[in-house]
């Protein structure tokens, strides 16, 4: 029987906030000055151990150097596609505390230990143990949908227990509603398969292998499971090794003293920037998702206020829709919104470590309980990628209205497609999971990023596809026209054409931004909303929803996915015109679009530049620019989400 949306969570025991950050509540607040979980973790007796200056940055070199080789085990001995091709992971080094002390580069990683500290006292710990949870409500959107798995190990050194060493992998199945764990037609968490809670999984170096048969045996694909896990233990066990090794060579005291000021060092310097870029004042910013996946394809709103007051900087995300009935959900938290403003701040201070210190920036995050920002259990999340893409363009669009402007225009939500079908000669689902790229927004002082899956994960090549599931590549080039035209462009989203090999199949689709497009900013304009179709040019060509599952496929189909482009910075009329000839020369944009989209005349068979009609197009269209321009999609969306509300009111 499905669980109302209204439901309370089965009992757990209740977790109590750690660090100042709420694992439970409607909003969580932190104090920017003040302890806050910025102080020091290092003092084996009395005083407090200082580091010179050099063994500090020896240390935070070898800190650096065990993240990366964190990752390449990671890379090399998972066994899932998710993990090994698209590099859907996460690696870390924390301290006592549960602060992050390094970490890959994601969006994830605080609060990470906070749920394991919480139902395992440190002093209960011993060497040789590794914890194990997946559960967002018990994490507080720690874990964002639990498809990620989190491993974490401690790490001892003479007895004393020095640090963590964690992971988290995207699993392949792990078990509910359809094959992938992750579907339009969720809705509720349990159909998005097994959720673990905190567990000591290896007690002093043995698994306990009970409880894990119970998790392999919900999993279609348990050998994937199974080889992701060993390769997730493995790189803790690598970091274990590493840290120990270096509290051998400079001891402990000096190794966690190096912890305290790498984070004491970012948290200044993060303070600094992030106050420089919020003013202040208050600010107001809203934006939609096309749909929840459900029947009625009604749009939702998030909707965000920035302020600031004195040097309080607080972001207030209450006025947001009611949850959805479908997977969007995003359970919010404010380590969540800082990681997001620190890897922003980053792209200022290239410098900057990804540490705790990273978080100095906003002091108080508000989201409404029951609300798509803060859902109640068991609403479910596995897409809750769609409504954070959404906050992030609320946050830029509040900051575009402070700063004029100086922030990258709108970006688009990654696209996937769950390919599913039988082999049977091997008795087993065949699962194609595979990522397409977008184009990223353009920079006040660049064009955005052609064709990217997410920060540091790929997607598939086009090789992998065809060796292992029984699909061909047919086509795969940059979509024309499809970026936000701007002085500096948007970037360029994908055409992947996708050919059917075996004699049926199922589709399952995630394509967010098909309505709403990524805005542009200071007179740049809207990227090109995305599409996919089912047998283009075709007597029998359709387009197909962009949230949907179960649409069947047979042998020959060929589906076309078109991916979306990043919104234009400033003025398109304002771009040289050589860097757009270029462009034409390229395919990133067609002679169409030069024309229509910036001005430039170029000849059609030779593609040179006729200046003089180019100087004179440019000041025939001379006008004023918005400093938001949201596309043609945007008026629609909002009178669907009015005449939603009014209905619903009724």
């Amino acid at each position: 029987m499905t669980t109302p949306p209204d439901a309370a969570p089965p009992p757990h025991p209740t977790l109590s906030p750690i660090g100042g950050e709420g694992f439970g509540g409607t909003h969580a607040t932190s104090a920017a000055s003040g302890g806050e979980g910025f102080g020091g973790s290092a003092s084996g007796g009395g005083g407090v151990t200082k580091v010179d200056p050099i063994t500090l940055e020896i240390i935070r070199g070898s800190l650096a150097s065990t993240i990366r080789d964190m990752e390449l085990l990671m890379e090399r001995c998972a066994m899932s596609p998710f993990i090994k091709e698209k590099k859907d992971y996460f690696v870390g080094v924390f301290d006592t505390q549960g602060r992050i002390v390094a970490c890959h580069i994601s969006g994830s990683g605080p609060g990470m230990l906070g749920p394991i500290l919480e139902f395992y006292p440190l002093e209960s710990m011993r060497p040789g143990d590794v914890y194990w949870y997946n559960d967002p409500y018990i994490s507080d959107g720690a874990v964002q949908h639990h498809q990620d798995m989190v491993f974490t190990a401690p790490v001892f050194h003479e007895g004393r227990l020095v640090a963590f060493a964690t992971t988290f992998g995207h699993y392949q199945d792990i078990g509910g509603l359809r094959a992938g764990s992750i579907s339009p037609l969720a809705t509720e968490i349990y159909h998005e398969g097994v959720l673990v809670p905190p567990v000591r999984i290896v007690r002093e170096g043995q698994l306990n292998e009970e409880a894990y048969r119970i998790f392999l045996r919900n999993s279609r694909l348990p050998d994937l499971v199974e080889g992701d896990t060993r390769a997730m233990m493995a790189s803790c066990r690598l970091a274990d090794t590493r840290l120990t090794e270096l509290c051998g060579r400079y001891g402990a005291d000096t190794v966690l003293a190096a912890f305290d000021e790498c984070i004491a060092q970012t948290a200044a310097r993060t303070r600094e920037l992030f106050l420089q870029m919020v003013p202040q004042g208050r600010w107001s910013f809203h934006d939609f998702l096309d749909s929840d996946g459900g029947a009625d394809q009604r749009p939702f709103r998030v909707e965000l206020e920035l302020s600031r007051t004195g040097d309080h900087v607080r972001l207030d995300g209450s006025r947001s829709d009611d949850q959805a009935r479908g997977p969007i959900n995003y359970t919010s938290n404010a380590g969540l919104l800082r990681i997001a403003f620190g890897r922003y701040l980053q792209s200022l201070d290239a410098d900057l470590d990804v540490n705790e210190g990273l978080l100095r920036n906003l002091d108080e995050w508000i989201a409404r309980e029951g609300s798509i920002l803060k859902p109640r259990f068991p609403a479910p999340l596995g897409m809750r990628a769609n409504t954070r893409f959404r906050v992030m363009s609320c946050i830029f669009g509040s900051l575009a209205q402070a700063n004029g402007g100086q922030v990258p225009a709108g970006s688009p939500v990654y696209v996937l497609y769950y390919f599913r079908s039988w082999d049977e000669a091997r008795r087993r689902p065949i699962l194609c999971i595979e990522g397409l790229g977008v184009g990223l927004g353009a920079r006040p002082f660049a064009d955005g990023v052609d064709v990217i899956y997410y920060i540091a994960q790929e997607n598939y090549p086009v090789e992998y596809v065809e060796r292992d599931f029984p699909l061909r590549v047919e086509r795969y080039g940059v979509r024309p026209d499809s970026s936000g035209p701007g002085l500096h462009r948007g970037g360029c989203g994908v055409v992947r054409d996708v050919r059917v090999l075996c004699e049926k199949a199922e589709l399952a689709t995630r394509m967010e931004n098909t309505l709403v497009a990524p805005y542009g900013v200071a007179g740049g304009r809207a990227g090109r909303t995305g599409r996919i179709t089912l047998n283009p040019g075709t007597p029998g060509e359709r387009e197909l929803v962009p949230l949907g599952d179960g649409i069947v496929l047979k042998r020959g189909d060929l589906l076309r996915f078109e991916t979306c482009g990043g919104g234009g910075w400033g003025d398109p009329l304002e771009r040289d015109p050589e860097r757009v000839r270029t462009d034409v020369a390229r395919g990133f944009i067609t002679a169409r679009g030069a024309s229509e989209d910036y001005g430039v005349v170029l000849d059609p068979a030779t593609l040179d530049l006729d200046k003089t009609a180019t100087d004179e197009e440019r000041r025939r269209r001379a006008r004023d620019l918005p400093l938001i321009d949201r596309g043609p999609g945007f008026d629609e969306a909002e009178t669907r989400w009015r005449a939603a509300r009014n209905s619903a009111r009724s």
